[in-house]
Formats: C-alpha cells, sequence, structure tokens
C-alpha cells in the first residue's frame, strides 16, 4: 500500500536533519515507523509552493495548491495531510482518499465567513477520515461543524521520546517557557514572574509583547534550533505554558501541545494554563500542574509549588515521561495510524 504524505511547508530538511540525528521526527507523524506495517510513504511538496514567488504570487499560489494537488501525486492510495480548505473536496475528482490530521480547524471555522465556512464543512465531509488531537476538539467538529462522527476520531500527537529523553542538568531556579502559537499568554507569564527569584528564558516570538515589558528576570530567544531547545529543557527546572482561555479566538485549539509533549518526554515539571485539549494529555497533579488560564497569581503559585519542592518535581517529571512512552511515541502513532489509512483506502 502506498501512502502520500502532504505538509503545509516542505519537511524535506527535517527528513535530512531526522536521517543525521539532529532533528525529531516528532512532526512527521509516524510517516517513518509506517514501513513496519506494510506502507510504502512518500513526501509530496506541492508545484505551486516550491519556490519563492512574488509577494502576490505567493498568496494566491498558497490558496491554489490544494486544487493542484491531487493532480501533482500519480499513484497512491490515500493522502495524509493537514490541508483541509479544499483538497479533499478537489481530491474526490481523483477518487483519492484523503485523511485530514486537524491542528486548528475549529477555531478556522470559528473566525471563517459564511461562504468559507460552508466550503471548509463541504471539503471536510469530503475527507475519508479527519485524526484530532482531543476529545473536545472532536466533539467540536462533530456537533457544531457537522462533519460525520463515524469519520472522526481522535489520536493524540507524537514525541520523539529518542531525540527528546531526559538529561541532568537543571538549575534551582530556572524556568523556560516555549512557543510562538498565538494563544500563548506571555502577558499572564510575565506578571507571574515579577517579584519571583527565578532566571527564566523565554523561546518565543516578540509579537505576543513588547519587548520592554520583560522583567530583568527573563532573557528572550528568538529562533531556537531544537538541539539548543533541547539544551534549554534539559537545563530548566520547571516549564510553563501559558495558555489563553479556551475560545481564544487566535492561535489554535490545538496550542501547547507540541511543548508540552517535549518537555514530558525531557522528564520536566509542567505548569500550564488548563485547555480543555490538555486533559487527554496530562491528569492535574499526576504529570503536570494546570492553573486557571490568564490568571497570574494562580501560575505563580503554581512555579513556586514546583520550585520549592524537589519531590514533588521529580514526580511529576518521572510520570510525563512514562506517559509520553506509554502513550506519545512516533512508533505508536505509526501503529495507529497504519489501520487507519488502510480503512480510508477502502472507502473510495
Amino acid at each position: 500500500m502506498r501512502a502520500t504524505f502532504v505538509y503545509a511547508n516542505s519537511r524535506k530538511s527535517l527528513l535530512a536533519g531526522v536521517e543525521r540525528g539532529e532533528e525529531p521526527d516528532s512532526t512527521l507523524y509516524g510517516a517513518l515507523h509506517l514501513h513496519e506495517h506494510g506502507i510504502d510513504v512518500r513526501f509530496h511538496d506541492p508545484f505551486l509552493t516550491r519556490r519563492p514567488l512574488p509577494a502576490l504570487l505567493e498568496r494566491a499560489a498558497w490558496n491554489l495548491r490544494e486544487v493542484t494537488t491531487p493532480y501533482e501525486l500519480g499513484r497512491t492510495d490515500v493522502v495524509f495531510t493537514p490541508l483541509a480548505a479544499v483538497l479533499p473536496l478537489a481530491a474526490r475528482v481523483r477518487r483519492l482518499p484523503v485523511v485530514v490530521i486537524n491542528f486548528g480547524l475549529n477555531l478556522i471555522w470559528r473566525r471563517a465567513s459564511p461562504v468559507r465556512r460552508a466550503l471548509l464543512r463541504s471539503s471536510l465531509r469530503s475527507a475519508a477520515r479527519v485524526i484530532c488531537l482531543g476529545e473536545s476538539q472532536r466533539s467540536e467538529l462533530v456537533d457544531v461543524i457537522g462533519v460525520d462522527r463515524r469519520r472522526v476520531v481522535t489520536m493524540l500527537l507524537p514525541v520523539d521520546t529518542q531525540f527528546f529523553a531526559p538529561r541532568e542538568g537543571s538549575g534551582a531556579r530556572t524556568v523556560l517557557s516555549v512557543g510562538k502559537d498565538l494563544a500563548r499568554d506571555y502577558p499572564t507569564f510575565l506578571e507571574a514572574l515579577r517579584g519571583l527569584d527565578v532566571d527564566a528564558t523565554l523561546a518565543a516570538h516578540p509579537r505576543n509583547f513588547g519587548e520592554d515589558d520583560l522583567p530583568k528576570c527573563v532573557t528572550l530567544r528568538v529562533g531556537v534550533p531544537l538541539q539548543e531547545l533541547r539544551e534549554l529543557y534539559a537545563a530548566a527546572a520547571c516549564i510553563v505554558l501559558p495558555q489563553r482561555r479556551d475560545g481564544y479566538p487566535y492561535g489554535s485549539e490545538g496550542g501547547g501541545l507540541t511543548a508540552l509533549l517535549e518537555a514530558m518526554a525531557m522528564g520536566k515539571p509542567i505548569v500550564a494554563s488548563d485547555r480543555a485539549i490538555l486533559h487527554d494529555y496530562v491528569s492535574d497533579g499526576v504529570e503536570a500542574l494546570l492553573v486557571p488560564p490568564e490568571d497570574p497569581v494562580a501560575l505563580r503559585g503554581a512555579i513556586e509549588r514546583v520550585l520549592g519542592d524537589p519531590e514533588l518535581a521529580r514526580s511529576l517529571g518521572s510520570a510525563a515521561r512514562a506517559r509520553v512512552e506509554r502513550a506519545n511515541t512516533s512508533r505508536g502513532f505509526a501503529e495507529r495510524l497504519a489501520p487507519l489509512l488502510r480503512s480510508a483506502a477502502s472507502t473510495i
């Protein structure tokens, strides 16, 4: 059986980095392990977005690529992609079954115009399967957007547990926050840090806040390579994931999951703002401490708890690592994905 993976952005450099052992395979979503299940995988970059274009043409190409991609694929039994605005609908002409992985389609639908909502709904209904990252996301897709529940499944995101693994080197009062998703709540994080005796690193993007707002204890890092990010995880005594409340109109309903899983794989104690989707990945007080969103007092209290209680920190980190080993490895994701791809391929 042949499966074609089509990503929003090229994975060529990532594939090379994984082969060299310099990059994690997390965002390949089990593709490198599907051969163990008799599935031959190839990766396809849409023709229209393979090379830089002038700004206006680039925008047009970005939108049109979902229409043209099904005609570029040659022989394949199933397509796996996060591209869902039009691609599943366009693929019906070629009778290509499409499996969509849903990173933020719920929020896109909520923000869309009536015309765009109708198009997205039609496209998702044309998909053979839609993979959601948590039950809260799946419920909304079925109940609100109106996708057939028989075609929608929940599969938890994977993380490369070999690349991200526990290491020595934690500082006693070091805090790290990671991510540039627009649903990150860095103003609350920075307010929580004021008055705390910590050294904090923020591996993010300055678009979420003004650099002048940074407390003296915070160092901003932009564009950190993954190998260096791994060292930052290793050096931190506590990982903090500040998030906006559920329903926040920017970012993604799955925002924070990548950083959460990386920190869990590194065996780090985590403090996170509570969001519905997190409950599929951690239990409060077991693998992480969850606090009310947009509450700097609660966030500060949880950070102080972790930094002041080494046994709690050790327990949270150990339980987090054990959970990703059970439920979130790349090989495990491939094992669950393989029968789903086969089932999808049989629908057309």
